[in-house]
């Protein structure tokens, strides 16, 4: 499961794209300026709402980034996932700059995709969190190749009120999710009130979480469960199954609907969503599981052999920079990596910061585990206890 897949948020989260691409460009005086190719996710070339500079709205990276930067021209166009991105760019796609996340990034570098990073042209770079700066997939032999600009949390989401009309105990955990009936919910005349992710990678990770096992125990980047482990966490998931109402495919979608009619009270989360909920007047209630979240760390990179590679550093950096950065908290809700922005955000909003952890990424960051692909071998064997925990 993708980065957008399990965190959609107020800019629309993932769009498949069957054939050929939306392409964005300021044609105006084009002759003049300096072209920089961008392939990148629709919600960072699309703004929804629009973006805010000096007075002025303006709904899409192009317009935006050539009233900042005039002798510039953005050429724009979007992939609804990463497998697509990685595909396009073998193939031969145009681009200078790409918005991958940290769980492609040793596809992008095995298939000589992504180019040395001169952090030394980025004015934003030493205003990050340092714990940014040092993430593996950030530097691939002792070199930048990918710069992180906003982050999220998978943990739990519950209806609080719901909890307590009913006598249940407040969820703090991954084994929480997995042990319901330890919370009370046998008392319930339905107990089927919680949803799952269809989805082995997602669904394995999170017992896996709860079962306290190391998930990239070898800190290669690369997700690996021995078979007993992985034995372990299917009959965890089993024994979950009579409280579950549905997997789903687009929990993301599901999950507010669902919560907001009491259909489910517990489920698989994120900040924004329960945010979103508790300005509809629901009480929704986000939670980092005691055993750490899943957590996405996305960003962007510069292609290898970029026709325009010093001018693509103008524009990575202005992802990392204060326009880009604040509307990805305030709007997206996005955790984001420039510590100079968050700092300005407490001044301005601290009630965002305090709900988001913006200025605690060390704290959120502490426990749990990266998205990272999995080890050679191990999808098929996920897959394989994903087929028995349906099935049974």
């Amino acid at each position: 499961m993708d980065r957008r897949k399990f965190l959609a948020v107020a800019g629309g989260g993932a769009i498949a794209i069957a054939a050929g691409y939306f392409i964005l460009s300021n044609m105006g005086g084009q002759g003049e300026k300096k072209t920089i190719y961008l392939y990148t996710w629709e919600e960072e070339m699309n703004f929804d709402p629009p973006v805010e500079y000096e007075g002025k709205s303006y709904d899409n990276i192009t317009d935006l980034f050539a009233a900042v930067n005039p002798e510039y021209n953005v050429v724009a166009s979007y992939y609804g996932d990463q497998d697509r991105m990685v595909a396009d760019l073998l193939a031969g796609k145009k681009a200078d700059v790409i918005a991958p996340c940290v769980d492609y990034i040793p596809t992008l570098v095995e298939n000589d995709l992504l180019a040395e990073i001169d952090t030394g042209m980025l004015e934003n770079w030493n205003k990050m969190f340092p714990i940014f700066q040092d993430i593996q997939g950030v530097k691939v032999n002792g070199k930048v190749v990918f710069i992180p600009t906003n982050y999220g949390y998978e943990g739990l989401a519950y209806r609080a009120d719901i909890f307590e009309q009913n006598g249940l105990e407040s969820p703090s955990s991954w084994m929480d999710f997995f042990q319901p009936w330890e919370l009370g919910f046998d008392k319930l005349d339905n107990p089927r009130k919680l949803l799952m992710p269809d989805d082995s990678y997602i669904g394995i990770a999170m017992a896996a979480l709860a079962l306290g096992y190391n998930l990239d125990a070898n800190g290669d980047g690369l997700w690996e469960l021995t078979d007993e482990q992985l034995e372990n966490c299917k009959e965890l998931l089993i024994n979950q199954k009579p409280y579950v109402l549905k997997y789903s495919e687009e929990v993301d979608v599901e999950m507010p609907n669902l919560m907001s009619v009491g259909d489910v009270i517990f489920s698989i989360g994120w900040a924004p969503e329960a945010l979103s909920l508790q300005d509809e007047g629901i009480d929704a209630v986000f939670v980092l599981p005691d055993e750490g979240p899943l957590t996405f760390l996305c960003g962007n990179a510069i292609v290898a052999n970029a026709e325009n590679y010093e001018d693509a550093h103008k524009l990575v950096d202005f992802y990392l920079g204060p326009v880009i950065q604040k509307y990805f908290a305030t709007e997206y809700w996005y955790g984001i990596t420039n510590e100079a922005v968050v700092n300005l955000l407490k001044e301005e909003d601290p009630e965002l910061v305090d709900s988001l952890l913006l200025d605690k990424p060390q704290q959120a960051l502490a426990k749990g585990a990266f998205e990272y692909p999995l080890a050679e071998g191990q999808e098929e064997l996920w897959e394989e206890v994903w087929d028995e925990v349906r099935g049974a």
